[in-house]
């Protein structure tokens, strides 16, 4: 059987896409002569991409597709000896490249590319070294502005990353914050604004604030409109905050296909300052596109929570770029510690990235006694033991766990679905959306019986039920549902929430602004009591039930569970088999690319 009958049978067997067999098959019309290692090595490298991984690491086959090593599939042994073969056998290949030139397939240090990905990894990280290369320096007023707004008190031991990462604004043209929930990423953005406002007077100094999703923009500038109330009084007076905060695409101005921009290398963005939020779930395409259009005057800065999901589509870029620790350069370290009066660890032989990164870790949202914070920390080290403890610990009231039965998911949905419905939808239609964000059910998977499809369901068919409404009619008054895909027409984008208004007859969903839509003109949507882990990133609400599946899956992992529990402000009840939550916890999912290595190595 040649290669691409076998390739028809993954396909049929839903092993592979069709992607993957028609690449193939273009490769084949560009080398009749080409060898099979290399067809095989290049449809890892469609499937890898696919899971949103930059390359395949042929030092490691751990990086390669499940299926290459079922024999029944391939017909060999996958194994380093096959590795090396396939690396000899890609290094003499006409379709590869191995310095850049224009090919379908890049190698590079045993990684293999598409060589679009390539070049776009190769420009990044040499944008970033370029960047964090050069430090500005601190002028008198500057300095005057800074000794205004980073107040002294507390833990004369204890440093304020805060205030060291409002110095690195004005030493750095880029600098990159990361942090986990509550630890005061948006107010220390704040505190940038001002200073950076406040040292630019006698100019109109042009700020831009964006988010990947629209909701998450939105939960931006209402979280920096919160915490104008603490800032200095000479700082309250005379600044102008940004009014409103875009989504990635908005700001650099995409097209109704989102595949064109305004902005760009060639007409770059007229802002001295770029803040973007929830940094971890933009893509490699996204953070090319972004740096392409800041330009050289241009102030970055990029916040974000580096133990999250990764982005959907290719790349984890913001965890690649987020190595080293809390420390700096000498000349880094000398100068924030004159201007905070800290003792700054230094680091000595690190790239120059390193000093444009700081990561919050004091976290101002809970307490000692927060079982959410413990958790999270617990998830973040794999320690599946001490992750049990404190879900099983009644002093930790704000976490619990429960096995899934038909009895626990009966009551999950009367107190998260029934009994929420009924709360935000007795309230006026300006507090609706708000009330209605207070509890939402997360899942790992959307099908099965502990899947959002199956949850969705179950919540709609009682609802219904309890208030007399047709089974046969969709749409009833506070109705939540999610559009599924992009709609530029209608401005609504791809994981948006809206509740259905029966006096309006109109869906009003949450995003950069308010939109009303008559439901006859959407065309993708789902309902919202229950939403997958992925879809709930940059959002917040008070109270969270998190479904893991019953049986093992591939996608649980100690990331999306970080990231299902950082979502919740006040309590986290997971709804989980106990072997289930052990085997998450000790599964770490990495994606393959070569930005650490080039950024850090």
């Amino acid at each position: 059987m040649n290669i691409l009958d076998k390739m028809e049978v993954w396909h049929q067997n839903e092993i592979i896409t069709g992607i993957e067999k028609e690449f193939v098959r273009l490769l084949i019309e560009l080398d009749k002569d080409v060898s099979k290692p290399v067809l095989l090595a290049a449809a890892s490298c469609v499937f890898a991409q696919q899971q949103g991984h930059l390359c395949i690491d042929l030092s490691n086959p751990e990086s390669l597709p499940d299926f290459l090593f079922e024999d029944e599939n391939t017909g060999i042994q996958i194994d380093q000896n096959v590795l090396e073969i396939w690396e000899n056998e890609l290094q003499r290949s006409k379709l590869v490249s191995q310095n850049g030139e224009l090919a379908p397939l890049v190698l590079e240090n045993r990684r293999l590319y598409f060589h679009r990905f390539w070049k776009y990894e190769e420009e990044l990280t040499k944008w970033i070294k370029q960047r964090s290369s050069v430090t500005n320096a601190i002028n008198k007023q500057d300095q005057k502005i800074l000794a205004g707004l980073l107040r002294s008190g507390g833990d004369l031991f204890e440093v304020d990353w805060q205030q060291v990462a409002v110095c690195l604004s004005f030493l750095k043209d880029l600098v990159v914050i990361s942090g986990g929930p509550g630890t005061g990423k948006t107010y220390t953005v704040l505190n940038i604004i001002a200073a950076q406002a406040k040292a630019h007077p006698e100019e109109k100094f042009k700020i831009a604030l964006a988010a990947p999703t629209g909701k998450a923009a939105r939960r931006l500038i209402n979280s920096i409109e919160e915490g104008k109330v603490h800032l200095p009084d000479i700082f309250k007076d005379g600044i102008e905050l940004p009014e409103h905060a875009l989504t990635v695409h908005k700001l650099l101005g995409a097209d109704h296909n989102g595949s064109n921009f305004k902005f760009d290398q060639d007409n770059q963005l007229p802002y001295d300052l770029v803040i973007v939020d929830e940094a971890s779930m933009l893509d490699i395409t996204m953070w090319v596109r972004l740096i392409r259009a800041v330009g050289p005057d241009t102030k970055l800065i990029v916040l974000g929570d580096k133990d999250q999901l990764a982005s959907v589509e290719a790349g984890s870029i913001l965890g690649d770029i987020c190595g080293g620790e809390n420390s700096f350069s000498e000349q880094i370290a000398a100068t924030v510690g004159k201007l905070t009066g800290a003792s700054i660890p230094v680091a000595k032989n690190v790239p120059s990235v390193n000093d444009c990164i700081v990561f919050l870790t004091k976290s101002y949202r809970f307490g000692e006694q927060s079982g959410i914070q413990k958790l999270a920390e617990a998830i973040n080290r794999a320690d599946p033991t001490e992750v049990l403890k404190v879900l099983k610990d009644p002093e930790f009231s704000d976490v619990a766990i429960i096995e899934p039965s038909r009895e626990s998911i009966d009551k999950l949905i009367e107190t998260f679905s029934i009994q929420h419905y009924e709360e935000y939808n007795s309230k006026s239609q300006d507090l609706r959306m708000k009330e209605a964000n207070r509890k939402k059910i997360l899942c790992a998977i959307r099908k099965s019986d502990l899947g959002v499809e199956q949850l969705n369901s179950w919540s709609e068919y009682r609802i219904k039920r309890k208030n007399n409404l047709l089974t046969s009619n969709e749409w009833y008054d506070g109705r939540p549902v999610m559009a599924t895909r992009n709609d530029a027409i209608l401005r609504i984008r791809n994981g948006e929430i809206g509740l259905y208004n029966e006096e309006q007859e109109s869906v009003i969903f949450e995003g950069e602004q308010d939109v009303v839509v008559s439901p006859t003109r959407l065309s993708g949507y789902e309902p919202a009591f229950a939403i997958t882990i992925h879809k709930s990133q940059g959002s917040e609400f008070e109270n969270v039930a998190i479904v893991l599946p019953s049986k093992e899956n591939s996608i649980l992992s100690k990331e999306i569970l970080y990231t299902a529990v950082t979502r919740a402000r006040l309590n986290t009840l997971l709804v989980a088999h106990e072997e289930i939550v052990i085997k998450s916890v000790l599964r770490s999912v990495s994606r393959n690319s070569g930005v650490r290595h080039k950024l850090w190595e």
